[in-house]
């Protein structure tokens, strides 16, 4: 059996839903991914900067669809970038900036068909 030394591991974190509301946030982490349909996809780890919630996280996607670049442009223009003309973006443009995301609570079904809820930024979720 292994032995483990439980004052050097951190306990459970919170992972039950903020309330509603704009949070204060900077992007944390970007993971580069692929969607189900071959697009290619940055998935956010957004930290909460302040208030009784500092700390927690939110997460969001982008998606580099076609369909998706307004929201690109405009998540874009909320941290901060310039969004005339060409930009190479890369994740670590857009890691450490600052902006508020508003998130709501929606519930869905987990694969065992558990109704559960979590947290989701709108579309236009982001503000300067």
């Amino acid at each position: 059996m292994p032995k483990i030394d439980f004052d050097n591991v951190d306990d459970v974190q919170d992972f039950s839903p903020i309330p509603d509301g704009k949070y204060l946030c900077r992007v944390a982490e970007v993971e580069e991914a692929t969607t189900q349909y071959g697009d290619e996809m940055w998935k956010l780890r957004l930290v909460v900067e302040s208030g009784p919630h500092r700390g927690r996280y939110i997460f969001d996607n982008m998606v580099f669809s076609e369909a998706a670049l307004k929201r690109i442009k405009l998540i874009c223009s909320r941290l901060g970038l310039i969004v005339s003309g060409e930009l190479d973006l890369k994740p670590s443009v857009i890691k450490g900036r600052t902006c508020y995301v508003t998130v709501e609570t929606e519930e869905y079904e987990d694969h065992e068909g558990r109704t559960k809820r979590r947290n989701v930024v709108p579309f236009a979720g982001y503000d300067r």
